[in-house]
């Protein structure tokens, strides 16, 4: 996928997020670790937002694209991402998400690391 195929993802993503009634706090934040799509909060939970997207199906499910070793990367990005932002990652709530877009087809994942 291009870097605008990805950028145009993303602000999809952000838009239906704001929509359901998070509130932006960043949008492509770089750790020594790697990199948060977007930052969000809802209500008091503080939101990272892994966004997937495939073109066609034949290049498989956007979704099955974060693997636990992606997920591992994420979370270690976004405990980085809170401590700069001041806030202590082992007391404040927080998730990870997962927006995916498969064509049109747009699956918000809540929570994917349980």
């Amino acid at each position: 996928m291009s870097r605008a195929a990805g950028q145009q993802a993303e602000d999809r993503a952000t838009d239906y997020l704001l929509a359901q009634g998070l509130t932006l706090e960043a949008r492509n934040y770089h750790t020594r670790f790697g990199e948060l799509d977007i930052v969000m909060r809802d209500n008091k939970t503080w939101v990272c937002i892994e966004v997937k997207a495939r073109k066609r199906p034949t290049h498989g499910i956007a979704s099955e694209f974060v693997t636990p070793t992606k997920l591992h990367k994420i979370q270690t990005c976004f405990e980085q991402y809170m401590l700069a932002q001041g806030h202590n990652p082992n007391h404040t709530p927080m998730r990870v998400d997962v927006v995916a877009l498969d064509n049109n087809n747009l699956q918000w994942i809540k929570n994917i690391a349980g």
